[in-house]
């Protein structure tokens, strides 16, 4: 089983007096099943699974609600289908994830994923545009790991600029592949690459954004 824990993160600073809050989006990977018990194999999403949709916390007020998905109808249709393959999969909860994290996304071993938000501290700061920029690098987590074969990671990767830096050992040219993979799904998903909003991992977006997403279009086949 390969098990990794990453964090998406929302860059903190100062700037002649003023504070700019960076979060860090957590992401708890299994790409392939274990040997034994759960988890979930890259693209093995049954017809039951892709007929439901998100299972909200019962405790998530309706603003809440409805602004996740309001995130993810400002997505291409070709994101929203994606999503809307592996929505079924996916309990949502908000609240601190903890640290300095504004988001979580955490693999299960019975195949489904825990995404934690905090939509709080994300709306204070940057309101729905910040949002749409944390559910859907979260839900390209997801998509990511219950639907993108390693090639496809690895092509696509490759198409992401370095970056520069190494803040943190975790942004800029360190930022981890499924960090590279979900925040670039985030910005090519909205069309926005991101100017003045200070959400992620300091990732360059694609040169051609569209060119980049269309091998995952291919997966909807």
């Amino acid at each position: 089983m390969e098990d990794r824990f990453r964090p998406f993160v929302v860059p903190l600073g100062i700037l002649v007096g003023l504070v700019i809050a960076i979060g860090v989006v957590r992401a708890h990977r299994v790409a392939t099943a274990p040997a034994s018990g759960g988890g979930r194999v890259v693209d093995q999403v049954n017809a039951n699974e892709r007929a439901a949709t998100f299972t909200f916390d019962p405790s998530i007020a309706p603003g809440d609600r409805t602004a996740i998905l309001t995130a993810v109808s400002h997505a291409n249709p070709q994101a929203q289908a994606l999503v809307a393959e592996v929505d079924g999969l996916v309990n949502v909860h908000v609240g601190s994830p903890g640290g300095s994290a504004v988001g979580l996304t955490a693999s299960r071993p019975d195949g489904r994923y825990d995404v934690t938000l905090d939509l709080g501290l994300v709306w204070r700061r940057y309101a729905q545009r910040g949002i749409d920029r944390v559910v859907l690098h979260e839900l390209g987590h997801v998509v990511d790991f219950a639907l993108v074969p390693e090639a496809l990671d690895k092509t696509l990767d490759a198409r992401i600029p370095a970056g520069y830096g190494c803040d943190e050992q975790l942004m800029g040219s360190c930022a981890a592949e499924e960090e590279r993979f979900a925040e670039s799904f985030a910005k090519w998903a909205t069309g926005d690459i991101g100017v003045d909003l200070y959400l992620g991992y300091k990732v360059p977006p694609p040169d051609d954004l569209s060119a980049w997403g269309a091998p995952l279009a291919k997966l909807l086949g």
